[in-house]
């Protein structure tokens, strides 16, 4: 078998990953990002507790709030930005985050993707409507979201070398 059979056989291939396998990664991350907030807030519990005893606990929490804000606005766009070119879900799943060059986002994609997203799934009765735009990676021809479209990244498989197979708008 040539290589040009080889290509033939995996044009229809199509190297962006879809809706189900990001989902799973976002799980994945959730648990990360839960299991590292529930450590946190029992280190601050019990360290609140012993310093300044029971009228401490409704800053600790109030500071609890704040670091999960914090963590969830950092930890998507830093690894996206990173050598793992995504988050620990993403990686952990053979997956990255590229540009249309195929190469690794700058960490300003990778702010304007999280805010999008944020923004698509944080804020209340907005993300009822919103939950459509994270569907739509099922449906388009390249599996973004409105966070990929703004940002112009797409999600492949690790082993992704190159430039990403996209016609420009005019179909040329």
């Amino acid at each position: 078998m040539d290589s040009m059979d080889l290509y033939q056989n995996t044009a229809h291939i199509s190297p962006f990953k879809g809706f189900w396998i990001r989902l799973v990664a976002f799980l994945l991350d959730s648990i990360i990002l839960t299991i590292g907030v529930v450590l946190t807030f029992i280190v601050l519990f019990f360290t609140a507790d012993s310093l300044l005893g029971e009228r401490a606990m409704g800053g600790v929490l109030l500071i609890l709030i704040v670091l999960f804000i914090f963590a969830m606005f950092l930890y998507k766009p830093l690894m996206e930005a990173s050598e793992y070119q995504g988050t620990f879900g993403k990686y952990l799943l053979g997956m990255k985050i590229v540009n249309q060059q195929g190469e690794r986002i700058t960490t300003t994609a990778s702010f304007i993707r999280t805010i999008v997203y944020m923004l698509q799934t944080s804020i209340p009765f907005v993300n009822m409507i919103s939950w459509l735009a994270l569907v739509m990676i099922g449906f388009t021809e390249y599996k973004q979201g409105l966070h990929d479209i703004a940002s112009g990244t797409f999600v492949v498989p690790h082993q992704w070398q190159g430039p990403v197979p996209v016609e420009d708008q005019f179909g040329a």
